[in-house]
């Protein structure tokens, strides 16, 4: 629900003789302002994913390498009243490339000696592990927010595709809630490009970019 804030001005004139009056009507004007509730969207905690340490010899011939699984968190506020927020994310990297195609999927960045990608890291919504508000809808309009899929739960790809998602408090729902703050945990798989070419050490940066709207 957005927030209110109605005011009103109001100009009369001052009391005169009625006979010195020129004008035969009063205008009255009203002003005012609607202010939305103002949402903020911040990483809870560390703002930066540390992937293990990487050595050469822990990849095997012509195989990708997986690498242990990461978390973080999105932390939301929205102060004054609540709102229908929806997240939309985007591959800050993309043009270096991924060595796996996917909407989940978010550059590595680029191995320079190997003249390739370094791999990618695929980008999850940990809805089974909230408490409430658990159930994730998927914009079907290109991230407008007014037409979505079907509510899911679970473990929910994060993609960077140009729609949107929200969150809903029951598999029924088709359109968000309205939430005043929520904790949105983050699943982080890394993969590296199978076969690399190090002669120096490879810097692993990736780095996706989440906005709210409301």
């Amino acid at each position: 629900m957005r927030h209110l804030a109605l005011f009103t001005g109001v100009a009369l004139a001052s009391l005169v003789p009625v006979s010195a009056m020129a004008d035969d009507t009063a205008h009255l004007t009203v002003t005012g302002t609607i202010s939305p509730a103002v949402c903020n969207v911040s990483l809870a905690g560390a703002s930066e994913v540390k992937l293990d340490p990487v050595k050469l010899s822990d990849f095997t011939p012509g195989q990708d390498l997986h690498l242990p699984e990461k978390t973080a968190s999105l932390s939301i506020e929205c102060q004054g009243a609540s709102a229908k927020f929806r997240l939309k994310a985007s591959d800050a990297r993309a043009d270096l490339g991924i060595s796996a195609p996917g909407a989940s999927h978010y550059s590595l960045g680029f191995n320079e000696d190997g003249k390739k990608p370094n791999g990618y890291f695929a980008l999850n919504i940990d809805a089974a592990s909230m408490s409430t508000n658990n159930f994730v809808l998927k914009s079907t309009d290109g991230g407008l927010g007014e037409a979505w899929a079907s509510a899911v739960t679970g473990p929910v790809a994060f993609d960077h595709d140009g729609e949107a998602f929200a969150f809903a408090t029951s598999a029924g729902a088709t359109e968000p809630a309205d939430l005043a703050s929520l904790i949105v945990p983050l699943k982080i798989k890394a993969v590296l490009a199978k076969d690399p070419v190090v002669t120096d050490e490879v810097e692993l940066a990736g780095q996706a970019t989440i906005e709210i709207f409301y």
